[in-house]
């Protein structure tokens, strides 16, 4: 899924996850991951486009929100829903220059959340070429 959004994952990410939804228009591709806090931070500074920041998630959506991707098919929250230690934000191709999304061929939409102190778990989702063949289910 690293491969079909564009993202590399960090050598340190821990607990990965990854799932991919068919859609009419586009597909969505998934991707979590757990890193140190000092990692996740230094992942996401140049994913972050210039003059933005990521922000606190002040108006969350309910526990029982389902989005038409969602990551609770991957046994994780659903990253709108989570208010304390968490950031969100996004960045598209032309926005950013890391190497992290050097093959980066849309938009992503990035969660950020310190669940655990010290420990952050990042939620990735972007659309996909419709027409791309999914990868395996594992």
């Amino acid at each position: 899924m690293s491969d079909q959004i564009g993202l590399r994952i960090p050598a340190k990410a821990t607990d990965r996850r990854a799932g991919y939804k068919v859609g009419d228009r586009y597909d969505t591709g998934l991707l979590s991951f757990t890193l140190p806090t000092p990692d996740a931070k230094a992942y996401l500074a140049p994913l972050t486009p210039t003059g933005a920041r990521m922000i606190p998630n002040l108006e969350p959506e309910p526990p029982d929100y389902r989005p038409a991707a969602g990551f609770t098919h991957l046994g994780l929250p659903e990253p709108e829903t989570l208010v304390t230690g968490t950031l969100m934000g996004g960045f598209c191709p032309d926005t950013v220059r890391s190497p992290d999304a050097e093959h980066l061929a849309y938009c992503v939409q990035v969660f950020s959340h310190e669940h655990t102190p010290g420990t952050t778990r990042l939620y990735l989702r972007s659309t996909i070429e419709p027409g791309l063949t999914p990868p395996p289910a594992s």
